[in-house]
């Protein structure tokens, strides 16, 4: 369904989306981030972070994925839709929490990274239990599914400075908390041009514009 529809843009440099971009702050609502249900494995940001870099991703059909991360490298803020520029549509404004990061030894590791998260399930260990994620992505499918992939183009300033990028492969997990909404899971296998390569576990929640400000 997605494969690789992901396209990077060499003609890419940092946007302003929602007034969002490199050397600017995010301050967040404290009563929006009080609110997160006690079950959440979540950790709550400081009120404000800096943004430092920022990425990019083309989904294809006029629509973008903008990430922001800030100098506290546990978190990152993602925007989606429209391209920012001409087009100031948003569809989703997500805030992602770093949770765990792994890096595996060998190709015989990634792969079975890799299978895992095909499967409808996947389960993620913390502090003595069990954490169980149902496919988000695919959800109307009993069988494995291949995940996302996609090329992010990430710079350290607004010139285009420090690009780099990273090819990745993702899929999506939910789970529900206790006040009925869902909190996410992404499992992302990355691949940096001249790098090591990770899987980042990434817990997150949706955000409305009013709960943050620049």
């Amino acid at each position: 369904m997605f494969g690789s529809l992901f396209k990077r843009s060499k003609e890419w440099l940092p946007p302003e989306i929602l007034g969002l971009t490199i050397g600017r702050g995010i301050t967040f609502d404290s009563i929006a981030l009080r609110l997160l249900p006690a079950d959440s494995l979540i950790e709550r940001p400081d009120t404000t972070l800096m943004i430092t870099a920022q990425g990019h991703c083309d989904l294809g059909e006029q629509s973008h994925m903008h990430r922001f991360y800030p100098d506290d490298d546990r978190f990152l803020v993602q925007i989606q839709g429209g391209d920012g520029e001409a087009d100031t549509r948003v569809d989703e404004v997500m805030l992602w929490y770093f949770f765990d990061v792994q890096y595996p030894t060998n190709d015989a590791d990634w792969s079975r990274y890799k299978d895992a998260i095909r499967q409808t399930t996947y389960t993620l260990p913390y502090d003595g239990k069990d954490y169980r994620f149902e496919r988000a992505w695919f959800d109307t499918s009993s069988a494995p599914e291949d995940p996302m992939t996609y090329w992010e183009e990430i710079c350290d300033d607004r010139s285009g400075g420090g690009r780099r990028r990273i090819f990745q492969t993702a899929m999506l997990f939910a789970r529900p908390l206790q006040d009925g909404r869902d909190e996410m899971l992404l499992v992302n296998l990355e691949e940096p041009d001249n790098a090591e390569r990770s899987i980042a576990y990434m817990i997150g929640f949706p955000l409305e514009e009013h709960n943050f400000s620049v």
